[in-house]
C-alpha cells in the first residue's frame, strides 16, 4: 500500500470497532461526571503539554490541563447534582484519533438553585496505551453572532 492510499484510508474507513470503543469511553466520561467521580473523570483525560480546552464558562481563553483539571473539579464537586445528557452524537475515527461532536444538555443543582444549559461540544480523543483519552475539549453555548 502506498502512503497516499494509507492516508486516504484514514479519511474514509469507518473504524467500526474503534468507533464503538470511543462511544463506550464517552459513556464512561458522562457516567463519572453524573456520579461526580472526579478522580475517575480525570483518568479519562490525557492531561499534559498537548491537552487544551475551550469552555463556555469563564475563563473564556484556552485552558491547559492543570487549569481544566482544577476548574472541572471545582464545578463538579461544587454542584449538588450534575446531569449531562448528549444528543446528536457523531463519532469519527481517524486511526489513533477520534473526534466526537454532540449537543450537551445539562441540569445542574447548586446552592438550592437549578439551572439548565445547552452547548455544542467537541471532544477529541487519542488512543494511547490501548486507551482512548481526551486530548481536547471545546464547548460553546447556543447564541447567534450579531
Amino acid at each position: 500500500m502506498t502512503a497516499a492510499a494509507g492516508e486516504a484510508r484514514i479519511l474514509s474507513d469507518a473504524y467500526a470497532s474503534e468507533q464503538m470503543e470511543v462511544e463506550r469511553r464517552l459513556e464512561d466520561v458522562m457516567s463519572a461526571a453524573r456520579r461526580r467521580a472526579v478522580d475517575e473523570l480525570e483518568s479519562y483525560h490525557a492531561f499534559g503539554p498537548k491537552f487544551t480546552k475551550f469552555d463556555d464558562f469563564a475563563p473564556l481563553e484556552r485552558q491547559d490541563g492543570e487549569t481544566t483539571r482544577r476548574l472541572e473539579r471545582e464545578a463538579i464537586l461544587g454542584a449538588d447534582e450534575f446531569e449531562p445528557r448528549l444528543a446528536g452524537l457523531k463519532v469519527d475515527v481517524f486511526g489513533p484519533v477520534a473526534v466526537t461532536t454532540f449537543v450537551m444538555e445539562s441540569r445542574v443543582a447548586a446552592e438550592g438553585e437549578r439551572h439548565e444549559f445547552s452547548a455544542r461540544g467537541t471532544l477529541v480523543f487519542a488512543k494511547a496505551g490501548g486507551e482512548w483519552l481526551i486530548v481536547h475539549e471545546h464547548f460553546s453555548p447556543f447564541v447567534e453572532n450579531g
